[in-house]
């Protein structure tokens, strides 16, 4: 009887002990999950940006590159990558005059793009979190003979614009996760 109980108590530690890793494995992953996710097979972080009061998910591999003031004064920040192809996200914040309608704005985009030899212009709209946003895809080709595919998002707040710029010579592989980016962007982010 006495060995019956020995066993039990035995047994009954096993298990509680391996329940006890268990659950402190899973609470790991959850911690890690919090602060990185993956998104078509690419690890993401989160990048937050007290200065200019934005939030959003990036590739973790991807490096932080200071804006570039000749492509834009607008342009706030870059996100770069030459693994397995060219690829950006850029940041741009700008004034927005809310009596231009965002298909007016979208336009007068695309007849400046126009201008850079960027073709095969294509609308579209889609939602961050509750806000309508409206996108624009182009492209051209590179020099290399490859196509540079690019995708904006033009988040309109009142008389405030952000838009995120992504480009990229892989459009298949890159542009899920370049809406996966776009949708985990918040702005108006309490500094810290």
């Amino acid at each position: 009887m006495l060995w019956k109980q020995k066993t039990f108590a035995l047994v009954s530690a096993a298990v509680t002990a391996g329940l006890g890793l268990v659950l402190a494995a899973n609470a790991a992953e959850v911690g890690r999950s919090n602060a990185e996710t993956q998104v078509g097979g690419v690890q993401m972080k989160p990048y937050k940006n007290a200065k200019w009061n934005f939030a959003l998910e990036i590739p973790a591999r991807w490096n932080v590159a200071p804006p570039v003031s000749s492509n834009s004064p607008s342009e706030l920040i870059r996100f770069v990558s030459n693994e397995n192809g060219v690829h950006r996200v850029i940041v741009f914040r700008d004034p927005y005059d809310p009596t231009v309608s965002p298909e007016v704005h979208v336009a007068q985009i695309q007849t400046g793009l126009a201008q850079q030899n960027f073709a095969h212009f294509v609308t579209g709209e889609t939602r961050i979190g509750s806000r309508a946003v409206r996108t624009l895809d182009f492209d051209r080709p590179r020099a290399d003979g490859k196509t540079w595919s690019c995708r904006e998002y033009f988040i309109i707040d009142g008389t405030l614009n952000y838009t995120l710029g992504f480009g990229t010579t892989d459009r298949k592989a890159m542009f899920g996760v370049y809406d996966r980016m776009a949708k985990s962007f918040t702005f108006g982010i309490a500094p810290g």
